[in-house]
């Protein structure tokens, strides 16, 4: 398969890169950086444009994206400057949509083909002192369910990875004001998601998820990845009274 990685430079993207490689796919790993190999800022729909063109012109097709690139915004909403705002949701929501909309007449031409979104559980368990990232994530869920209907009868399958905690440098690059004097809170919440993120399954195994995803005859629409006491939110979120759900939550984060 020929196969575009985006947020390729480190974590879940070099992982995706290394592994698929590995199998006897011709990856083209692309980051804002170009360390990867490929210049590519999804926030730019006119370079995304340009790097579609380029890359079906070397090869001749393209067969499946693998959207991973992401940054992350923390802190009180409040208090969070609007560069940050259209940082977080212009790179985790608006870059799949501008990435998505690129790259859906190659894979059309390519059929059987495959897009690979790597979401969150935050897609589905909202965190404190994370709104914007939730939003986006919240947002990716519900724009790949839409967009099924429309990719599905030109055979290109629209799948979501969501994993849960992942030791990546995202961890160490989020942004965003942590301590505020009106919400002092924020300090320990952040402070604690780092330490689950640190704690967290290792960026090969969600990897491998998307190599299962991609090579699958007939894969789920979503996966769910990581420790299975994260996992079991979403049953957790199904079945529980929403204020005692928010309180197990908020406890977990000390908000």
């Amino acid at each position: 398969m020929i196969i575009l990685v985006t947020g390729a430079s480190s974590g879940i993207g070099a992982a995706c890169v290394e592994r698929l490689r590995k199998a006897g796919h011709t990856v083209i790993g692309a980051s804002r950086s170009g360390t990867a190999g490929c210049v590519l800022d999804i926030r730019d729909p006119a370079a995304i444009d340009r790097a579609l063109r380029e890359i079906v012109g070397q090869h001749g097709r393209l067969d499946a994206v693998v959207n991973s690139a992401g940054v992350a915004v923390g802190g009180p909403l409040e208090e969070t400057p609007l560069d940050l705002v259209h940082a977080q949701l212009e790179t985790n929501l608006m870059g799949a949509v501008y990435l998505a909309r690129a790259s859906a007449p190659y894979l059309r031409q390519s059929a059987p083909s495959r897009f690979v979104h790597i979401s969150s559980l935050a897609a589905h368990v909202a965190l404190p002192y994370q709104a914007l990232y939730s939003a986006a994530h919240f947002g990716m869920s519900g724009f790949c369910q839409a967009l099924r209907y429309e990719m599905a009868p030109h055979g290109v399958r629209v799948l979501l990875v969501e994993p849960g905690s992942v030791r990546t440098g995202l961890t160490g690059n989020r942004r965003g004001l942590m301590n505020s004097d009106a919400y002092p809170a924020a300090e320990v919440a952040l402070r604690i998601n780092d330490q689950d993120e640190l704690g967290g399954v290792d960026a090969d195994r969600i990897a491998q998820t998307v190599e299962r995803m991609l090579t699958d005859p007939s894969p789920p629409d979503r996966i769910s990845v990581g420790h299975w006491h994260e996992r079991i939110g979403l049953l957790a979120k199904r079945f529980l009274p929403a204020k005692l759900f928010r309180w197990i939550i908020g406890s977990h984060y000390s908000s």
